[in-house]
């Protein structure tokens, strides 16, 4: 869940100007619908699951977004995810999966549906969905590290190993029909996804996301698209100066482009500029007034060991609790988004350079909106 960002230097080939990026319109301030916590939770052992915890969670009716791996829903399983949202149900907490789902053909993701869906079927347990956590491979996310800290070599396998809009296309369909399963199943199917998408999409192309290997968010219709708006990331790559703003910004565009399915999740709790309980309750209370009714927020276990149990009545409240103001971007959160556009720019532009050293066919890079990947039923869905 802890996502790792990319700076221009391990894509561009070139640092070209930064363009100005215009703030999103006003939000009407207040106008959000009074929204309810909801905390990622992944924590495999029960020392943190205290009749008080399980008391303060009923009390606010929290959300829970419980990981899970193979291990919990083999075949007669009897683990701590089984106890968890057993107890979630009797509760009556909402309750959803979060698996991971970062490959490309998606057949190990529709493995990992089935198996849950047996597996809830089997102990009689209730979840609401389950969202997919897609940042990326994880062999990505290895050279994107190694990038990152100057490693050029992992820099041109970013480019040339993972730059491929016709596989790009198939990886959308093969998606559309996992949610058309998952439909047929009773669950909904929902993704958590870096917010760089977004940046992709303002920049109208899906370039950024082929080049990350994760799912490109549209054309993919997900019941729900949670992007990891956590300031504590961008505040590492851009400094302190990033602010609420931020987050408004990234809202705003998750619903230009995604409507009501469009949403963000913030965090990461204990990391700055969350080191104090404040901020977090700030950014819970902008989520509430820009009108998210769901708000998650990275995670219950660093909630509890950085502000205490109490703060989960604090941060509950807050999602009742709208500004009267909503917050604007300032310059430093418009040049962080301005960055990514450019990269994204920067990738598409060099996509059929790559593909044709590469394959000795040239592509160009997936258009947004009027992409090539329409999705047009994919592969088999039994």
């Amino acid at each position: 869940m802890n996502n790792r960002y990319l700076c221009v230097a391990v894509l561009a080939a070139t640092a070209l100007t930064l363009g100005a990026v215009g703030a999103p319109a006003d939000a009407a301030p207040g106008h959000g619908r009074h929204g309810q916590l909801a905390v990622w939770t992944s924590s495999h052992t029960m020392t943190i699951w205290t009749p008080q915890l399980w008391q303060t969670l009923a009390r606010n009716h929290v959300g829970l977004f419980v990981q899970v791996n193979d291990g919990d829903y083999r075949p007669d399983a009897d683990t701590w995810a089984t106890d968890i949202i057993g107890e979630a149900n009797r509760l009556a907490l909402p309750v959803t999966i979060w698996t991971g789902g970062n490959d490309t053909t998606s057949a190990q993701t529709q493995a990992e549906v089935d198996a849950i869906h047996a597996w809830l079927d089997a102990d009689r347990l209730h979840v609401q969905g389950i969202v997919i956590d897609d940042e990326g491979t994880a062999q990505t996310m290895a050279l994107v590290g190694k990038a990152m800290a100057g490693d050029q070599s992992a820099e041109q396998q970013l480019l040339s190993a993972n730059i491929d809009p016709a596989q790009q296309c198939q990886a959308v369909a093969a998606n559309e029909a996992l949610i058309k399963r998952a439909h047929r199943e009773g669950l909904a199917l929902d993704e958590t996804a870096m917010p760089q998408s977004l940046d992709d999409l303002d920049a109208g192309t899906l370039a950024l996301q082929d080049t990350l290997n994760a799912t490109s968010n549209p054309p993919a219709t997900w019941d729900a698209n949670y992007f990891q708006a956590y300031r504590s990331d961008f505040s590492t790559d851009f400094g302190s100066a990033i602010s609420p703003g931020l987050i408004t910004s990234y809202y705003e565009s998750a619903h230009q482009h995604l409507g009501d399915a469009g949403e963000l999740t913030i965090g990461v709790a204990g990391l700055a500029p969350y080191a104090t309980l404040a901020p977090l309750v700030h950014d819970v209370r902008l989520l509430a007034t820009l009108g998210q009714k769901t708000i998650p927020v990275f995670s219950l276990e660093q909630i509890v060991a950085t502000y205490g149990q109490g703060a989960i009545n604090s941060l509950a409240a807050a999602a009742h609790e709208p500004l009267p103001t909503v917050d604007q971007p300032d310059p430093a959160d418009l040049h962080a988004r301005a960055t990514y556009q450019q990269l994204a720019e920067e990738v598409a532009a060099l996509t059929p350079q790559v593909t044709r050293t590469r394959d000795g066919v040239p592509q160009q890079a997936n258009n947004y909106p009027n992409t090539s990947c329409a999705p047009q039923g994919g592969p088999s869905e039994e």
